[in-house]
């Protein structure tokens, strides 16, 4: 039984070995924010019109389609007037996490990620804790008609030249616990991508059909993670390092 228990054990460091050793500048950590789906009204929101008007105020309420949303009510600080927009009036948006779900201490609060933000977002905010939302036209799972949704931008300090945006219907993947037994609880299977102004669904099947789109032009990129050597989980370190190469290039 001992002799058999550490083989077990044997095969599953090698295995993990050999994972480590094809991706050795990475470490396998989720560095997207989480999607959440829930947001406090009592702290302000602010709310970016397309034609520049600024709204700040308190969240009364949102819809979603599909979880993505169409639509918030708010009512304005001060004269505490009281608004409802439609995703297409709405450039952007920044709201804080409410409910049950807490701001969980992610990696932009602990890296410096300054030099790789993108200028179109307020900083000051992000570092507070708040969630972005951005007006995106989309076809939801490559399947519906185009329509404008307000959707989280889960990498928004290092979006420069790909940005992730949250599918809050996304399943998730299992993570492998000992002994073979699986823990609930892992990485997103889908994410909405949007690079050179186009912006479509990807699921964990698809990363290497769209290797090339996302990645091939970057030489440095390609020479480093080859498209056979790419796993899904090291995928949000992939952004960041595919833009640290471009920013520096």
């Amino acid at each position: 039984m001992k002799e058999k228990l550490l083989a077990l054990l044997l095969m599953v460091t090698a295995v993990f070995h050999g994972q480590e050793k094809d991706n050795e500048a990475l470490k396998g950590k989720n560095l997207f924010d989480k999607v959440y789906n829930s947001y406090s009204g009592n702290k302000l929101s602010v709310v970016i019109l397309k034609d520049g008007k600024r709204i700040e105020g308190y969240k009364k309420d949102v819809d979603r389609k599909k979880g993505q949303i169409y639509y918030i009510k708010l009512k304005e600080e001060g004269t505490k007037k009281k608004h409802k927009l439609d995703s297409d009036e709405i450039k952007e948006m920044y709201l804080y996490p409410g409910g049950i779900e807490k701001f969980s201490k992610s990696w932009r609060h602990i890296h410096d990620v300054r030099q790789w933000e993108r200028s179109d977002l307020e900083s000051d905010i992000i570092k507070q804790g708040y969630i972005y939302f951005k007006n995106q036209k989309v076809s939801l799972k490559n399947k519906k008609r185009e329509k404008e949704y307000l959707m989280q931008l889960i990498n928004p300090t290092f979006s420069k030249y790909i940005q992730v945006f949250g599918d809050p219907f996304a399943k998730e993947t299992t993570k492998l616990g000992m002994f073979g037994l699986n823990v609930a609880g892992g990485l997103a299977k889908s994410y909405y991508i949007k690079k050179n102004g186009k912006i479509f669904w990807m699921r964990k099947k698809e990363l290497d059909v769209r290797y090339e789109s996302l990645f091939g032009d970057c030489e440095e990129f390609v020479k480093k993670y080859p498209k056979d050597s790419l796993k899904w989980r090291y995928f949000s370190e992939y952004v960041l390092e595919y833009t640290k190469m471009m920013t520096k290039s």
